[in-house]
């Protein structure tokens, strides 16, 4: 098989193309051939070395990923060779409350990921993928999609009639858009260019804010909610932005913290908080159940994801620059993994 790796350190210029034995599986394992990978801004701070001191090379890099069947252990049941699966962000939550060791089981660091030709995962940690997406579709769900799913669901699922705000214009906010909709929720969505404002109307967004020309996009939301604020932010932003985002949704509102991309640390202003009953909180992806949740939900309403680019796999570490440059709307994806 073949794989990417950083070998000896982190850094773009440390992730090498390497050779290797293809991998067997073991009783209860399943062998895939890799069809396509997706990747994630969590995947740039892992290139970075700024994901925590667990997370070392070796490292075969990329959480959300597809594969096919080819080979099953002799105890595996519920899959056969030709299936169309993916492997769950955490390999070890299978449901209910996360397990106290989560981090110890999240792929792409601490454990390898997906961006290998071949690949070995326990049959308990694969999820058949929605028969309608295409493999670079299907390969966005086990971070992005997954955590998009579990912003909608907790600590209690959206409800029809109810406002949601959506900041950003990236994988999860995408996803999340199109599964809001499907709800009866009202979206409104904050973006960055008028060309990015076009597009999330053209998905549906109710109302889209284009933060490059409004200064004070949490009075555009008051205003646009009639004073009250809306009923849930999916608060991908982080430190310059949660300021904002618990000044425009409404009192005992919902505020899923989710990324962190302009900033670890939020000065806050308590009192926002403190007389308001406000809901703060944080997903971290999800489980299978909720994954195998998200792509009946997928399949029912004929959603698919939103794709900017794919990149052969071959030339991987295009794919870690056009997302650092944020090119393109949507999901940057790998595919030819077996060219």
């Amino acid at each position: 098989m073949k794989y990417w790796s950083f070998a000896d350190d982190f850094g773009l210029e440390n992730l090498v193309l390497k050779t290797g034995d293809m991998p067997k599986p073991g009783p209860r394992d399943v062998l895939l051939e890799m069809q396509a990978a997706s990747l994630n801004y969590r995947d740039l701070v892992v290139m970075r070395g700024q994901h925590g001191k667990n997370i070392r090379p070796p490292l075969i890099p990329l959480s959300d990923g597809v594969g096919v069947v080819i080979e099953t252990g002799p105890d595996v049941t519920g899959f056969e060779p030709g299936d169309r699966v993916s492997p769950a962000f955490y390999q070890h939550w299978h449901g209910g409350p996360p397990p106290l060791d989560l981090e110890a089981g999240r792929l792409g660091g601490p454990l390898d990921g997906v961006l290998a030709t071949h690949r070995v995962f326990s049959a308990e940690s694969l999820v058949s993928v929605p028969a309608q997406l295409s493999a670079t579709e299907a390969a966005t769900l086990p971070c992005a999609g997954v955590t998009a799913w579990s912003a909608l669901s907790e600590p209690v699922p959206v409800r029809p009639g109810e406002t949601v705000l959506i900041l950003g214009s990236g994988g999860v906010a995408l996803l999340a858009l199109s599964l809001a909709k499907a709800s009866g929720a009202r979206t409104i969505m904050t973006t960055s260019s008028a060309e990015r404002a076009e597009n999330l109307r053209s998905l549906g967004a109710d109302l889209v804010i284009d933060r490059s020309t409004t200064d004070n996009w949490a009075r555009e939301v008051r205003n646009a909610t009639g004073g009250e604020g809306c009923d849930r932010v999916l608060e991908l932003g982080g430190a310059a932005t949660l300021a904002s985002s618990i000044k425009a949704v409404r009192n005992g509102g919902i505020i899923i913290l989710i990324g962190n991309v302009t900033g670890n640390n939020a000065d806050l202003f308590l009192p926002l908080l403190l007389t308001r009953k406000l809901t703060l909180q944080s997903v971290s992806v999800g489980s299978i159940s909720g994954f195998c949740a998200l792509n009946r939900a997928l399949a029912l309403h004929e959603i698919k994801p939103v794709i900017a680019r794919t990149i052969p796999f071959v030339s991987a570490p295009d794919a870690f620059i056009a997302l650092e440059a944020q090119e393109g709307f949507g999901n940057i994806c790998i595919d030819s993994f077996q060219a």
